[in-house]
């Protein structure tokens, strides 16, 4: 008789209690049994760290523990030694940052685990854990705390933490895309089954069937309807406990209501053998369902592919130079001032310079450009771009993860993780339409069950529940946003900031650096007016090139060519948007416009010189337009949009390139601080502004913009700062951006109307009892289907 009897489950994992030996917690007064010694010891360092809400709030069993053993111990004390530290986190300060992927999270109570566990820890500055991709970021400090220590801690709780690799992120996604077609397939094959019983059941009951065979096919629809409610739905019944725990409505609570109750009143007839069954509705229902979420996995999956490619051009091995002897080493190690070897077909591990050796390189999954271009010495290359034929020579100037790529890499990450508060007030309206559903399904069951006909209230209330199912409403706005940085990203524009998707179509007013963003940024001398006879040109600009190679601003290399003799240069100071100065010969020297060099009358000029506050010469200097600038701001001017320039530049070529153009105002001669008032003043004016620059004086007036724009050949300074990053030193792809944004708002309208209109349609129809509940699955399910197949048409725009 006991042998019959079903095995105890594990309080932990769910799995049998099978061995003979007496595992047992007490926990909110009832005595807990466990399955082994590892499922004790992590539910008793749960509890007794406080932390026993997890077990509330978690909505599925955790994965089955296992006791640490010597060898795995030993294992991830491996990961403290300093190398292999260097090879797998990144270093700021005294502060060290890594990516875990953590294998076992189920659900958001799993992230929550593992965060207020691990935020007890001395010396753990911070840690994000993601249940949706499970990863997790942390940052610690080694002298405090060893990582060996923080991945025990983490595998105490029945998790499996590991450096976060390209390939681990494959095999994740490829095992939450099995979980979903596993459903899927259960949800979609059941169906087929059951449907064709109930066809047989439909045609019995126009042409009379035995009760005998009635009977046993209401039967075997149960049985094959039961793996579908209790397997197949289960993601969405969890989803609506943890939600109604947490007092917090979401769309699965009407959805779990629907499902189960139109089981378990189909069951209660299949027993008393009276009523109806609509097994066949809870089938398809999941079904479709199912079908809506894994599509929407499918558009999140795409959305992540431009940073997964990426991740996967990430070098891992490096050939360094020492002594001139070539040794494999890590990518990650590389320090600037190493020099490594390059053979042809190989990924360059880090940016840097050319010292060595010609080749042609492929930098079109950074640039592209899908041309190779040619290196030689002195060339820039970047990590990630391909050799194509020759062996090269490089001095790394940036190590792997300060390189342009590593940068780009985690842009993208932190993009993804971010929510525009579009979506968030989806969110709340979703919630807000699901209190609401829930009061009218109630009503119509009161006034169907005690007014009208009480043998249809069930159903009138189910098909209620069923067909105003508010999936479209909360997939509307995340669908299409997730596909439209996907399809951005593919363009060679990174949005570092998703509110700018909100912000794009209110936009007004585009405002425009000059130096560097409208021109090409590369200056040359075109005349020199000299003001003291005893300086000649070559020596004038010898030492105006001595000054200005401490600067980084594109006007400071127009000087370069002219550097002929070193010069001694003392308290060099950059002052931000109006020159240069430093002491040369015990004397102030000053290289700047007027204001910054002190004069009263000057002639019109680019830069002045002063020695002393002696004028010594005014220079002029050209720049030429961007190529593609003039058919770019036709086109933003009749789509309606006013222009401004905005430049520090106070001599006659800021006119004239402002008159050539054909911007609405300008204002020259700025400081950063004016630049900001100018911005400032146009918002107060209800202006919605965007601000594109590349250079350092330009990255203050960023935040005073509603969406500030850079390219990808500005200063660090203002690639940091800004919320748009465009990949290429291409301007044009400024209308691609904006396009975009258009086309991103456009799609979330679309979706909201269909979504809402739907709703407002089905609703009265539904409450009159015009609606069946399979007629109800079937338009639920395709109002999900044709959100998620809209937002997808933004990856092939």
């Amino acid at each position: 008789m006991s042998s019959s009897m079903p095995a105890e489950r594990c309080f932990h994992c769910h799995e049998p209690v099978l061995t003979g030996q007496n595992f047992v917690l007490e926990f909110e007064a009832q005595t807990r049994t466990f399955c082994c010694a590892g499922c004790h010891a992590v539910a008793d360092t749960i509890i007794q760290q406080g932390l026993g809400d997890y077990y509330r709030f978690r909505t599925e069993p955790a994965t089955k523990a296992d006791a640490m053993p010597a060898d795995l111990a030993e294992e991830l004390a491996s990961f403290d030694s300093p190398d292999v530290l260097a090879d797998l986190a990144s270093q700021e300060g005294e502060q060290h940052s890594i990516e875990l992927s953590i294998s076992g999270i189920s659900c958001a109570a799993c992230a929550w685990l593992i965060e207020r566990r691990l935020k007890q820890l001395p010396g753990l500055a911070s840690i994000s854990v993601n249940s949706g991709t499970q990863r997790a970021l942390i940052s610690w400090q080694p002298e405090r705390l060893k990582l060996s220590q923080i991945l025990q801690q983490i595998a105490q709780l029945g998790y499996q933490a590991s450096p976060f690799a390209a390939d681990e992120e494959e095999h994740l996604y490829k095992a939450e895309l099995g979980r979903y077609l596993k459903r899927l397939a259960v949800s979609g094959i059941l169906s087929l089954q059951v449907m064709m019983l109930a066809v047989a059941l439909y045609f019995g009951e126009w042409t009379g069937i035995d009760p005998e065979h009635q009977d046993y096919l209401r039967w075997i629809s149960m049985l094959l309807t039961t793996p579908v409610a209790f397997y197949a739905a289960l993601p969405f019944v969890t989803s609506a406990w943890r939600s109604i725990v947490n007092r917090k409505m979401n769309m699965d609570v009407p959805v779990s209501l629907a499902i189960y109750y139109t089981y378990f009143a189909s069951a209660y007839a299949t027993l008393t053998e009276s009523g109806e069954v609509y097994f066949e509705s809870v089938c398809m229902f999941v079904f479709f369902l199912q079908l809506g979420k894994f599509f929407e996995y499918r558009a999140r999956a795409k959305a992540r592919d431009a940073t997964s490619n990426l991740l996967k051009i990430m070098p891992v091995t490096a050939t360094q130079l020492i002594d001139g002897q070539p040794q494999s080493t890590s990518a990650r190690r590389l320090q600037p001032g190493d020099c490594i070897l390059v053979k042809a077909g190989e990924t360059l591990p880090a940016d840097g310079d050319v010292i060595a050796g010609t080749s042609s390189v492929d930098e079109s999954m950074l640039t592209g450009e899908y041309q190779p271009i040619a290196k030689g010495c002195g060339s820039s290359v970047l990590a990630g771009s391909v050799n194509h034929d020759g062996v090269l020579q490089v001095q790394v100037t940036q190590p792997l993860a300060l390189s342009r790529l590593g940068q780009i890499i985690q842009l993208q990450q932190a993009t993804l993780n971010q929510k525009p508060k579009l979506a968030e007030k989806t969110d709340e309206l979703a919630q807000y339409f699901v209190e609401r559903l829930l009061l009218i399904a109630l009503a119509t069951f009161l006034v169907w069950f005690f007014w009208i006909d009480a043998g249809r209230a069930f159903w009138v209330t189910l098909s209620v529940l069923v067909a105003t199912c508010p999936c479209a409403l909360a997939l509307a706005t995340p669908t299409a946003i997730t596909c439209s940085l996907a399809q951005l990203n593919r363009k060679h524009i990174l949005i570092k900031n998703n509110q700018v998707l909100d912000q794009l179509p209110k936009l007004s007013q585009i405002v425009f650096d000059k130096t560097g963003t409208l021109t090409q940024g590369r200056f040359s001398v075109h005349q020199v007016q000299l003001f003291q006879p005893d300086w000649r040109k070559e020596q004038l600009l010898n030492l105006v090139a001595n000054l200005e190679r401490h600067s980084e601003h594109p006007i400071g290399k127009a000087f370069q060519p002219w550097l002929t003799e070193e010069l001694p240069l003392d308290d060099v100071q950059i002052h931000i948007g109006a020159g240069i100065s430093g002491r040369y010969q015990q004397q102030e020297l000053r290289v700047g416009n007027a204001d910054f060099c002190q004069l009263s009358a000057a002639p019109d000029a680019m830069v002045y010189v002063c020695l002393n506050q002696q004028l010594l010469a005014a220079i002029e200097l050209e720049d030429e337009i961007r190529p593609e600038v003039p058919a770019l701001l036709r086109q933003l001017k009749q789509r309606g949009f006013t222009l401004g320039l905005l430049t520090g530049d106070s001599s006659q070529q800021a006119d004239r390139v402002a008159s050539e153009l054909g911007f609405d105002w300008l204002e020259k001669g700025c400081s950063p601080e004016r630049k900001v008032a100018v911005l400032q003043q146009l918002k107060q004016d209800s202006e919605q502004l965007m601000m594109v620059g590349d250079g350092i004086n330009d990255s203050a007036c960023f935040h005073a913009a509603d969406v500030s724009v850079t390219l990808q050949g500005g200063t660090d300074l203002a690639k940091n700062q800004a919320d748009v990053l465009i990949l290429r030193n291409d301007l044009s792809l400024l209308q691609t951006l904006l396009a975009g944004g258009e086309q991103t708002a456009r799609t979330i309208r679309q979706n909201l109307a269909w979504s809402v209109g739907y709703n407002l349609i089905i609703i009265p129809l539904a409450v009159v009892g015009l609606v069946t509940p399979y007629i109800a699955v079937l338009g639920m399910s395709f109002s999900s289907v044709l959100v998620v197949s809209n937002s997808l048409r933004l990856l092939k725009s």
